[in-house]
């Protein structure tokens, strides 16, 4: 078995290191920041020191992972490219994904303010009605939506890709049930306006094996 290979357990890892673990965050052993450190089962990253790494860097400064010959440094390089190439695919997606529910988010405010409009002028402007009402059922759903690609984990938005418009639509509705969706970083994020877009913490290189 390749070293590539080996799996460590990260949340382990950074105990050993004097980490503080709390479900995806940590307290950071380096600078002393309380849960600064955002986790994955791979990867970690301190958003107060910059203090980052995955499972087998860390197990490698803790002497526990053996040293690389030449053939398996080479061999992990070339993972590390394909895993790239991956992640890069992936998040691609979730930006085009997320450029279009926000274009269909503004054309329904838009078509939201123009049918208010037009009950201002005529109450009995039965289109109008009839447009508030599709604008009152999909409005929320797109919100739902975008909170999930913007916000949501990784396996909760590869579940949304790989899903037909029927699945999507479930996903939805169970976020508009229970108001909120799990975060990457183990917290929660409410549905009310859609987040503005931001950087994800993580390289793409330290992401692998996602669907695309």
């Amino acid at each position: 078995m390749s070293v590539s290979a080996v799996e460590y357990d990260l949340a382990d890892l950074l105990r050993q290191v004097g980490a503080r673990v709390h479900g995806n965050r940590a307290d950071c052993p380096w600078c002393g920041g309380r849960r600064t450190i955002s986790r994955t089962d791979k990867v970690y990253f301190c958003h107060r020191c910059g203090a980052k790494g995955n499972s087998f860097t860390l197990a490698r400064e803790l002497g526990l992972a053996p040293r690389l010959s030449r053939a398996e440094a080479q061999a992990m390089r070339l993972e590390e490219e394909r895993a790239e190439a991956v992640a890069n695919a992936f998040l691609a997606r979730v930006r085009a994904a997320r450029f279009g529910l926000t274009a269909l988010h503004m054309e329904l405010l838009n078509l939201r303010d123009e049918a208010h409009e037009r009950l201002k002028a005529n109450h009995d402007d039965e289109t109008a009605w009839e447009i508030l009402a599709c604008i009152c059922s999909e409005l929320p759903r797109v919100r739902a939506e975008l909170i999930l690609l913007s916000d949501g984990t990784v396996g909760d938005r590869v579940a949304w890709f790989e899903g037909n418009e029927e699945r999507r639509r479930e996903i939805a509705d169970c976020i508009l049930r229970v108001g909120r969706v799990p975060t990457f970083d183990g917290k929660w994020s409410e549905v009310g306006e859609p987040p503005a877009p931001a950087k994800p913490w993580f390289k793409e290189s330290e992401l692998s094996g996602f669907p695309h």
